[in-house]
């Protein structure tokens, strides 16, 4: 059962297994991007891919429309003016960011800020204690849209 289940998660990961639209509507959407690897799930179809230097996850559906692209940064200088304003305004200005996800889509761009509140403090076992990770979401115009707790 373990085999055949790998088999179809492999078969789902195969470039091969990509319908044809959903890769010309990628080539055409990123004509310079170099794929690294697809996956297929509920009928969607996302390209880890890079590009100039950047690495992003753009997603398709099965009739091959761009449904978003996610690029990941680690630090906060890819926000945008009105979001690092917002977030300097925000009561998470004193929390460490420690992820952008910087999510595209049809609907218009959205800032993923993941922060966290610093308290760094370990136990015996190098684990960390009372630690709280919030990921606020922010328009690009600097308008907070969403917060969550992750833990």
């Amino acid at each position: 059962m373990v085999f055949c289940t790998s088999l179809i998660f492999a078969q789902a990961n195969n470039k091969n297994e990509v319908p044809a639209n959903v890769q010309a509507a990628f080539t055409a959407k990123y004509p310079n991007a170099q794929v690294k690897d697809w996956e297929a799930v509920n009928e969607q179809f996302t390209a880890k891919a890079k590009e100039a230097g950047h690495k992003y996850f753009a997603t398709f559906d099965k009739n091959g429309n761009w449904v978003n692209t996610v690029t990941k940064y680690n630090w906060p200088g890819h926000l945008s003016p009105p979001v690092k304003e917002a977030f300097k305004k925000s009561e998470y200005s004193g929390w460490h960011i420690y992820a952008i996800n910087i999510v595209e889509s049809p609907a218009g761009q959205v800032y993923q800020v993941m922060v966290d509140d610093a308290n760094h403090k370990i136990n015996a076992n190098h684990q960390e204690l009372f630690t709280v990770n919030h990921t606020i979401e922010f328009k690009q115009d600097g308008n907070q849209v969403k917060q969550n707790i992750i833990n």
